[in-house]
C-alpha cells in the first residue's frame, strides 16, 4: 500500500507498491515518462494555442477544468520527448500541491490560478518560476523558494497566508539588497 495512501490520490494502478507512481520519490527516466502520461490520464484537460506577445509566438497550453489535486506527489524532471509544461497553464478549480516536491525546476510561468492555490508544505528542490503568473482567490504558504522568480506576478487573492506574505517579503528584501550590493 503506498506510504501517502491518506492523501487519496494515488494512482490506482501502483497504489499496492510502497509508493505509488505519483508518491515515489526518485523516478528513474522510465518512471518519470510513466507519471507524466498518468499525470495527463488522472487530471481531465485539454489543449489550446495562445498567441504569447513576450514570446512573439503561438504556443500549446494546458487547460485543467477540474480540481487539480496532487497533494504529496514527487515531480520528477521532464524526459525529453514528453509533452508536458505547466507554462501558461490554466486551473479553472482548485490546484492543491500541498507537501509536493518539485525536484526539478518549476516553471509556472504565465500560468492563472483561477481558484484557490494550495502549496502548503511543497518543496521546491530547484527554481520555481511563477513569472507572469497570477493568482485568483487564495493562495497559501509555498516553502523552499531560494530560487524563485515572481517578476510581474499578479496576486488578486483575498486570502494569503500571513506566512507566505512574510516569505515574499523577505525574498524582496534580499532581492534588493543583491541588486544594491548591501550584501
Amino acid at each position: 500500500m503506498c506510504k501517502l495512501g491518506h492523501y487519496g490520490n494515488c494512482d490506482p494502478e501502483t497504489k499496492d507498491q510502497k509508493y505509488c507512481i505519483f508518491h515515489k520519490p526518485n523516478k528513474n527516466e522510465e518512471e518519470a515518462r510513466e507519471f507524466w502520461r498518468k499525470f495527463l490520464e488522472m487530471f481531465k484537460h485539454r489543449r489550446e494555442n495562445i498567441f504569447v506577445g513576450e514570446l512573439g509566438k503561438e504556443i500549446e497550453r494546458l487547460v485543467f477544468e477540474d480540481v487539480v489535486n496532487c497533494r504529496g506527489f514527487v515531480f520528477p524532471k521532464i524526459p525529453r520527448g514528453v509533452n508536458f509544461s505547466f507554462k501558461y497553464a490554466v486551473f479553472k478549480k482548485e490546484s492543491i500541491f500541498a507537501n509536493a516536491i518539485f525536484e526539478d525546476v518549476a516553471h509556472f510561468s504565465g500560468s492563472c490560478f483561477k481558484k484557490s492555490a494550495d502549496f502548503s508544505e511543497a518543496t521546491f528542490e530547484s527554481d520555481a518560476n511563477f513569472y507572469g503568473a497570477s493568482f485568483g482567490t487564495t493562495l497559501k504558504e509555498i516553502t523552499g523558494l531560494t530560487g524563485a522568480i515572481f517578476v510581474n506576478t499578479i496576486f488578486k487573492v483575498m486570502q494569503i497566508s500571513k506566512m507566505l506574505l512574510l516569505k515574499l517579503l523577505t525574498l524582496l528584501r534580499l532581492l534588493l539588497r543583491k541588486m544594491l550590493n548591501l550584501t
